[in-house]
């Protein structure tokens, strides 16, 4: 029963040591692909086998016998393990959203903060995806600060050119 609660004790702190540090059994073998993160021998997959099955085998211990008990407790750590595989598996392959980059702003609706001036520069506020976007601006036209606009080209990551969008209200932007 104590080799089993070691065990257990050993799969806990490697599960532990993988949520505080990372994975820590990448790297340990340089001749053998381990597939970390999400895979088969990852820290998170070997340190659920380890805590199931030892922790299981103790249980089983005092009434099934040793041979029993580490069959109950390998049974426990493949389920667990799987769960493992599996969760890790899927929070690495989840859909994100897109990095918003600068290009993507042509069409969005802004206000002009502050004036621009004829051949000059001024300063937009943005509305991209949920996000105010304080950029400079460039017209083909002198605009007043309150003007809401319409980016038609982004010349860098920090100018557009924008054009009057003729909308009355850009509801508070």
């Amino acid at each position: 029963m104590a080799a089993f609660l070691v065990v257990g004790g050993i799969g806990l702190a490697l599960l532990l040591v993988a949520l505080l540090f990372g994975e820590v059994l990448d790297g340990l073998l340089p001749h053998v692909e381990l597939e970390g993160g999400g895979g088969l021998f990852s820290t998170e997959v070997v340190g659920s086998f380890l805590a199931a099955f030892g922790f299981t085998a103790a249980l089983l211990d005092g009434s099934v016998g040793g041979a029993v008990a580490a069959l109950g407790g390998i049974g426990a750590g493949v389920l667990m393990a799987a769960g493992a595989l599996a969760l890790s598996r899927s929070l690495l392959n989840m859909r994100t959203d897109p990095t918003p980059r600068t290009r993507d702003l042509v069409g969005s609706v802004g206000v002009i903060v502050t004036g621009v001036p004829d051949h000059g520069l001024g300063e937009v506020v943005v509305s991209h995806r949920g996000n105010r976007v304080k950029l400079n601006a460039r017209a083909d036209a002198p605009l007043a600060s309150g003007t809401n606009v319409v980016v038609v080209d982004v010349t860098s990551p920090t100018s557009v050119v924008v054009t009057e969008s003729g909308f009355e209200t850009l509801g508070g932007i």
